[in-house]
């Protein structure tokens, strides 16, 4: 029986793990005019190019511009070998991003770091292979990543996310953006919780003197 990979949870790793998301690799200051929701697919299962591409569609159709931003699947790609070429180049022209994975799924966080470059460029050089742009963002298998992983990330790269829950406003950092699981027991009410405090807390300003 294979036993799925996790990552370590002993102290050392939390640790380590905490620090390196305190520690910002590509700080940035976060504001936009409108809000930008971005829906993403880990390991682009087959499912994401239509049940997925379906959802955000009919998400972006009853949008109302002034109150909930359009959506698009950012699909982060492990090499997208689920998925057809065909459903690449329909999801490309259909305005949809095709990210990085990694081509192995390694936890970027225990692996060398030339292994994990190694690893991005195959995920490219696939991806490339079946009709995608060679992508501009990257999501850490696990969440997990180390701050020479971060400060060696590809030039290409515009971002990177993490899994770190919360919302990509104000002090950021591009080599590990934040994110919201929508799966698991409470997933969608912690999504919307966010959204709400958030919505308050710009309403608030507006009305302030």
């Amino acid at each position: 029986m294979t036993v799925a990979y996790a990552p370590r949870r002993d102290l050392v790793s939390k640790v380590r793990r905490r620090m390196t998301q305190h520690y910002a690799a590509r700080p940035a200051k976060l504001a936009f005019e409108r809000p930008v929701l971005s829906i993403t697919f880990d390991d682009f299962p087959a499912s994401a190019a239509d049940a997925g591409a379906h959802a955000c569609s009919i998400a972006t159709a009853h949008a109302a511009p002034t109150t909930c931003p359009p959506a698009w699947p950012e699909s982060m790609a492990r090499a997208a070998w689920a998925t057809r070429r065909p459903d690449i180049a329909r999801l490309v022209a259909s305005g949809h991003e095709i990210g990085c994975h990694t081509s192995t799924h390694a936890d970027c966080a225990q692996q060398d770091i030339f292994a994990t470059l190694e690893d991005l460029a195959r995920n490219r050089d696939a991806l490339l292979q079946m009709g995608a742009p060679a992508p501009r963002t990257h999501a850490y298998p696990y969440g997990e990543t180390k701050g020479a992983m971060k400060d060696n990330l590809p030039p290409r790269f515009m971002s990177a996310r993490g899994i770190l829950p919360g919302l990509n406003v104000g002090a950021a950092d591009l080599a590990q953006l934040r994110a919201y699981p929508l799966f698991g027991a409470g997933g969608m009410q912690r999504v919307s919780n966010a959204l709400e405090a958030r919505r308050k807390r710009n309403l608030g300003r507006r009305l302030s003197p």
